[in-house]
């Protein structure tokens, strides 16, 4: 779930980038528009969100298993 995440918002940022170069020196109506360069902006920012909340939230469990790992190895100890 999370790569895919990361996927989509890496394909938006190259349309975006694509639709940019494409509009520069092509007159086409499709590509010129800003509506569709906008979606794509949206798109990214949702989708890097998600995935730094999913990250977040790993980052978290991973801290939380190692403490309780600590404090089993602290009581080891004494």
């Amino acid at each position: 779930m999370k790569k895919g995440v990361k996927i989509i918002s890496e394909i938006s940022i190259i349309l975006f980038a694509v639709s940019l170069i494409v509009s520069r020196f092509n007159e086409s109506i499709e590509w010129n528009s800003n509506g569709l360069r906008n979606v794509l902006v949206i798109i990214y920012l949702i989708t890097s969100l998600y995935y730094s909340k999913m990250e977040i939230k790993d980052k978290n469990r991973e801290i939380q298993e190692l403490k309780l790992k600590l404090k089993q190895s602290k009581k080891e100890i004494y």
